[in-house]
């Protein structure tokens, strides 16, 4: 373990938690701009740009805002994060695969993991593709038959958008797993114990789906205006914040847990982008295809949580995810043991 590698972990750490906050403190800004856009669209007539933007807005939900404000907040500082990872680290490593990323996520040089050439790799993505997709639509039918869903009315809903779905999640699946496996775990592997390394960046990748879950307490405050502060403690404080941990944070962060373990037994981001994008897919067309039932029982709502990605049920599906992706690359050549 090396000192200057600790310090990268906690510029990734300081990366992350400033780009929250910040994202934070513009949500409440943009939401009060574009709602006051909107009104202003009623009356007076802009051009075609400012009329799809006042549109938006309009329709808008404080989660729809978050969404956008935080990955600008991300973005813009993701260039100083990458010249303050490259202080001290000797510049990037030249390769196809590693145009732009910091030195210390490319490159081992005799610590951490190195992302491997892997010429199963769009095999191994496939197949966890299809393990998590088959397992959550699956866990989702169990849902509905065990009466904590209802089909949507119009059976083919998830049919006319499912070109995009699949666009979507492959695009979202890429980027997440570019930055959570091969840039921040690779930065912890070089820092910590292999253990370690994976539960950080896992803690990391679920928090930011439990954070996006608290805008769900928020949205009683549609219309009224709101401030950066109060906007905080109604996302971390409002709500059940514990039932938000045992069905939202704990089952996210099993499954980073699981991709991070599948990109270090195969040394590649083949398997965890096809788990990842299967996951993700599942969601969207059930999310489509179903729609929730309200269940007055807590023990209930803990099993079962409005998602095929929330609850103790998708956790065990995360769990035996797990378990088959360790037997899927038992003796994989690439994995360092």
């Amino acid at each position: 373990m090396r000192i200057s590698a600790i310090g990268d972990v906690l510029k990734v750490w300081v990366w992350a938690v400033g780009s929250l906050v910040v994202g934070l403190w513009l949500t409440p800004v943009a939401y009060n701009g574009g709602k006051a856009l909107s009104e202003l669209s009623a009356t007076k007539d802009f051009s075609g740009v400012v009329n799809k933007l006042a549109a938006w807005s309009g329709a808008a939900r404080l989660e729809d805002f978050f969404k956008v404000c935080w990955p600008v907040a991300a973005l813009v500082s993701l260039f100083p994060l990458i010249e303050w990872l490259r202080l001290g680290g000797g510049g990037a490593v030249k390769g196809s695969w590693s145009v732009r990323l910091p030195h210390m996520a490319s490159h081992g040089n005799g610590e951490g993991q190195a992302i491997r050439p892997n010429r199963w790799g769009p095999l191994q993505g496939l197949v966890g593709f299809l393990m998590t997709f088959g397992a959550f639509v699956l866990i989702g039918y169990m849902m509905v038959r065990a009466g904590a869903f209802r089909w949507e009315a119009d059976g083919a809903a998830w049919q006319r958008d499912l070109v995009f779905d699949i666009g979507w999640t492959l695009a979202l699946a890429a980027v997440v797993e570019i930055f959570f496996r091969c840039v921040v775990l690779g930065i912890f592997l070089r820092a910590m114990r292999t253990a370690m390394a994976i539960g950080l960046a896992a803690l990391m990748f679920g928090g930011i789906r439990f954070i996006l879950g608290g805008f769900g307490n928020a949205e009683a405050f549609d219309g009224e205006t709101l401030s950066a502060v109060h906007l905080t403690g109604v996302v971390f404080g409002g709500g059940d914040f514990v039932g938000r941990v045992v069905t939202v944070l704990i089952p996210w962060f099993a499954f980073g847990c699981v991709l991070g373990w599948a990109r270090w037994r195969t040394a590649s981001v083949w398997l965890p982008g096809g788990l990842l994008m299967g996951w993700l897919l599942a969601e969207r067309i059930f999310s489509k295809a179903a729609h929730p039932v309200e269940v007055a029982d807590r023990v209930a709502g803990y099993l079962f949580s409005g998602s095929v990605q929330a609850g103790i049920i998708p956790l065990i599906g995360v769990l035996a995810m797990g378990g088959l992706v360790h037997l899927f690359t038992h003796g994989s050549r690439n994995a360092c043991h």
